[in-house]
């Protein structure tokens, strides 16, 4: 009977185990005011907040790895083509404070920079969990730019998914996507997709690379030059998700 009853308990744990989700994030908030150099030095203004996942596991572990990356690059002033110097969020924004006070000890003319870096989860079920990552920096120029990107993960295992483990029926969700974009940009069926303002190659309408959950919608997301010019901004096609939930490969129910 004592056996019987360990086996029992012993496969209710594992049941549990397996079926478990990530736990809550850790929410990290990092800005100037909170480094030493900048208490006796004019820095720029940084402000980075971002989330980090409890590491049991290799695949957490590379989850949030991802999110330190996209902290460490949106900071870099380098060359994009080369690896970025810093290791982690803290060691990018005094890179990006160190670089500041050598172009303005070169440069004093020169605007302040500024940098502000978001990552949080906007969504979760027992199978998906979708993260935001927002950039915006100002490093002088005409103005700044800024980027969204998301981070689709499997709940129960931490593991990043890309966008095609993501969906299951592409040429539907882009039939979908491009018919929600013409209605919004007042575009007929017949119309050319670049009639308007968008500029896709080919004159072929294409999913972006940016897809995530926000606010109840799939979010297709344009980042500024992608689809449109500067002027026009970025381009959000807002799906609710009930509409794009039989197009997906994961449980958009929470």
């Amino acid at each position: 009977m004592i056996d019987k009853f360990a086996s029992v308990l012993i496969l209710s744990l594992l049941f549990i185990s397996c079926n478990s989700s990530l736990k809550e994030p850790i929410e990290i908030t990092i800005d100037q005011s909170t480094l030493t150099e900048c208490a006796t030095a004019a820095c720029p203004e940084v402000l980075v907040e971002y989330i980090q996942y409890e590491i049991d596991a290799k695949k957490t572990r590379a989850l949030n790895d991802s999110i330190n990356n996209f902290i460490i690059n949106s900071l870099n002033l380098g060359d994009p083509a080369a690896a970025a110097i810093a290791t982690n969020p803290n060691e990018a924004i005094q890179y990006f404070i160190k670089d500041y006070w050598r172009d303005t000890s070169e440069f004093p003319e020169i605007n302040e920079y500024e940098a502000e870096v978001i990552v949080i989860e906007n969504f979760r079920s027992d199978d998906l969990i979708s993260i935001e990552m927002s950039q915006y920096s100002y490093t002088g120029g005409a103005h700044g730019y800024n980027s969204v990107s998301f981070l689709n993960v499997d709940s129960k295992t931490g593991e990043v998914i890309t966008n095609n483990q993501f969906i299951k029926d592409k040429n539907a969700l882009t039939v979908l996507a491009e018919n929600k974009l013409r209605e919004n940009y007042n575009l007929s069926k017949t119309d050319n997709i670049n009639a308007g303002v968008f500029w896709f190659e080919n004159d072929t309408f294409y999913l972006s690379n940016a897809i995530g959950i926000s606010n109840g919608n799939l979010v297709i997301h344009y980042n500024s030059y992608e689809i449109a010019s500067y002027a026009d901004g970025s381009i959000d096609i807002e799906l609710p998700l009930e509409e794009a939930a039989p197009f997906l490969n994961y449980s958009v129910k929470n």
